[in-house]
């Protein structure tokens, strides 16, 4: 069972600043104001068919939106502590690659044209990298494109031995963005991760702090089904638990799937909290669950609705 403390976040643009005691990750974009991930959405998730844009391929990362809005404009920030190794090419947008202390490259793309970093700089969790392009073009809406993969050029991805007719220039760091179905890989199998499972195992690998709390999102539903075990258990969910956007419950435990899961679509991410209920037995509760906002050719959902966040607030600094 994986656990994590929730602390502080430290937004804002500038230079790298000191790291301060919050956790090593966070969520890649929020609302100002708001704890990061509230009022966003990821459409198409990792591993799920890209039908929308690409059908017949696996994205290999996550797209962010904004749930009831446009998303052009909205600030991207690292979601760990690394080094920028490359801001450039036209996506369309541009690309920013951090090559993170933990060994994982954070690749950010469709960024506005003007960055708020530079390649060389050295960049902590939650700063500012840039903001979401306002795309112009008929393919898709403005969203950011963000992965986590093990490589930041690897020969049949994105180096000197492309595979699948897949390329954006010799060498071209970004790569892809998704990988065919018809391959015999997964996308984790060359190196790609699940965004969502690697922020949860990694944000606060030492245990829940005394403390830590988690809020309902702006866009949660009215109720959310409650167990007194996981589900893979087979447990069964007891009565629904009532929700209210902005009402806050205490983090106990969290628990995600593997970070090189070899599953697809959205069904493959999960994501639990186990949160205190006042009144009540502690209950685990699906922060992140599978939408058909988008859904693959087979039917099944590409997109993730975020219930649950994790508190995480201004550093102040």
């Amino acid at each position: 069972m994986l656990q994590s403390t929730v602390a502080m976040l430290a937004l804002g643009r500038g230079r790298a600043r000191a790291q301060g005691a919050g956790p090593a990750y966070s969520y890649p974009m929020g609302l100002p104001g708001q704890t990061p991930g509230d009022g966003m959405y990821v459409r198409i998730a990792y591993a799920a068919e890209n039908a929308r844009y690409y059908p017949g391929w696996w994205h290999t990362g996550e797209n962010w939106h904004r749930t009831n809005d446009e998303t052009a404009g909205l600030a991207v920030f690292a979601v760990a502590a690394g080094t920028v190794v490359y801001a450039d090419f036209d996506y369309p947008g541009r690309v920013v690659i951090v090559a993170q202390d933990d060994g994982l490259y954070a690749m950010y793309g469709h960024l506005d044209y003007t960055l708020a970093v530079e390649v060389g700089e050295p960049v902590v969790r939650g700063q500012q990298l840039g903001a979401v392009l306002a795309r112009s073009d008929d393919l898709a809406r403005s969203h950011l494109h963000f992965e986590l993969r093990d490589f930041f050029t690897r020969p049949e991805v994105n180096g000197d031995a492309l595979q699948y007719g897949v390329s954006c220039g010799y060498d071209c760091p970004p790569g892809p963005g998704y990988w065919p179905m018809s391959a015999p890989e997964h996308p984790s199998d060359l190196g790609w991760r699940n965004p969502t499972h690697v922020i949860a195992h990694r944000a606060w690998p030492n245990g829940v702090p005394e403390g830590a709390e988690v809020v309902v999102a702006i866009d949660a539903p009215a109720g959310a089904p409650r167990w007194v075990d996981l589900p893979a258990t087979g447990a069964e969910p007891g009565d629904d638990l009532p929700l209210t956007p902005g009402a806050r419950f205490p983090l106990l435990a969290i628990v995600a799937g593997a970070e090189d899961s070899r599953e697809t679509s959205a069904e493959a991410t999960r994501l639990w909290y186990r949160i205190g209920v006042p009144d009540s037995e502690a209950a685990w509760v699906q922060a992140a669950s599978p939408v058909a906002i988008d859904a693959g050719q087979d039917g099944r959902p590409s997109s993730l609705r975020f219930d649950f966040l994790p508190v995480v607030t201004p550093s102040g600094d």
